[in-house]
């Protein structure tokens, strides 16, 4: 029964007894445990059942009143349809409204999934809300009340503001955190600039906090997203030449930064180039979108990569960048984004969608297509289609103005953190 009782490492109870002892406890605890040594994590990765199982594509479909989350069944994982969740907002009666209440997705991590409910400016009576969900087991939160967003756009050219949101796990403390950065600006056509930055624990009494964010970096890019990545949560400065980061298991500090791929000389001009936060196989990413005058129908869309350094700790390494490749994106306004965020590689596939307008709905289908080793097969100066011999996995009509997020997805009976 004993195997390996002698292990340099200290490790002296039998593996099979070992993996009884894990399977008792919860997903997050075996998380933390891959820490302690090599053995251990060996043992945790070839053992249990949350890493033998591969990350789906959740699809979510925010949409007024009720918005949808989609898992596709990959052809290769054991089976099954498409599950789909829809999840409604706590405020219905603000469907009379033009534009309505919509449930909005801040991430997926583990399993689990935190939702946004965001109330337009006519329903400023009730404040918006967090609440983290298992869709597996049904188990739900209580909703968690936001800081207040009392400023929006303003038609007669006053303040407009921008709240982000990320969710994300920290594997150290094994602690769930929902991120929130909010921007102003004094009007539509000045940057914006970050005015608070905190942070919901969730555990205990969860409550907001305040993280201070260095002068230099207080500007936000508009297009740039929130994006949290193995424990740190990263966005752009508005001049796109700097990453904020932020750790999750250290974020009484203040943000810290670093440099960002060199990309500074492209945006600018803001209306031929953006830049957005992005994943790509569990690293940081961000895409370079810009049009060039030869370039009548497609943008160019350069992905860059976090190889090392970076994120939001002490004692960093300096950034190293790497361009993988390039993606040619139409540019008619009615095909959208075709390029999917945040989740934009899954394993060997890149994700990308395409729209199609009628008088008040939209169909929208998501695409994956085989791009092969990224880093080499293709070659770093190749310029790819994203329809291009792509399959459709998923498709929905929902509202003109809805919008389509991607995120990895594994299924877990974990209850939740609170």
């Amino acid at each position: 029964m004993a195997d390996n009782a002698d292990d340099d490492d200290g490790f002296i109870l039998p593996t099979d007894a070992f993996v009884e002892v894990l399977l008792r406890l919860p997903t997050s605890s075996r998380r933390r445990f891959r820490l302690v040594c090599k053995r251990w994590r060996g043992i945790i990765d070839e053992r249990t059942p949350e890493r033998r199982s591969r990350a789906k594509i959740l699809a979510f479909f925010s949409e007024a009143g009720a918005s949808r989350a989609v898992v596709h069944a990959d052809d290769q994982q054991d089976g099954g349809d498409e599950q789909e969740w829809r999840f409604r907002s706590s405020c219905f009666d603000c469907r009379t409204y033009e534009y309505g209440s919509v449930v909005r997705l801040a991430g997926t991590c583990n399993g689990l999934l935190c939702l946004r409910d965001y109330l337009p400016l006519p329903c400023h009576r009730i404040g918006p809300t967090i609440a983290v969900v298992n869709p597996v087991t049904g188990e739900e939160s209580a909703a968690i009340p936001c800081p207040p967003e009392s400023l929006s756009w303003d038609y007669n050219g006053g303040y407009r503001r921008v709240v982000e949101f990320s969710f994300g796990y920290h594997p150290t403390t094994g602690k769930y955190k929902v991120v929130r950065v909010s921007c102003t600006s004094e009007s539509p056509n000045k940057r914006l600039e970050i005015d608070s930055v905190q942070v919901l624990t969730l555990e205990g009494k969860p409550e907001w906090r305040t993280v201070p964010v260095l002068a230099m970096d207080t500007s936000y890019h508009d297009t740039g997203g929130v994006v949290t990545v193995d424990g740190s949560t990263y966005w752009l400065n508005a001049r796109a030449d700097r990453v904020a980061a932020l750790d999750l298991g250290d974020d009484d500090k203040r943000v810290a930064s670093f440099a960002a791929p060199p990309c500074l000389q492209v945006l600018q001009v803001p209306k031929v180039a953006t830049c957005q936060l992005t994943t790509m196989h569990g690293r940081l990413g961000v895409l370079v979108t810009r049009r060039q005058p030869a370039m009548t129908e497609a943008a160019k869309v350069d992905v860059w990569v976090l190889e090392d350094g970076g994120g939001g700790g002490r004692r960093r390494p300096p950034p190293r960048w790497s361009r993988r490749w390039s993606i040619l994106q139409p540019i008619a306004s009615w095909q959208g984004r075709w390029v999917m965020s945040p989740h934009f590689t899954h394993g060997e596939y890149v994700l990308s969608k395409r729209e199609s307008h009628s008088w008040r709905d939209c169909d929208r289908w998501l695409y994956r297509r085989k791009v092969g080793d990224l880093a080499s097969g293709s070659g770093k100066d190749a310029e790819l289609w994203p329809l291009e011999g792509a399959k459709a996995i998923i498709m929905r009509t929902g509202d003109e103005d809805g919008a389509v997020v991607t995120f990895p997805y594994v299924e877990t009976t974990e209850p939740l953190p609170i």
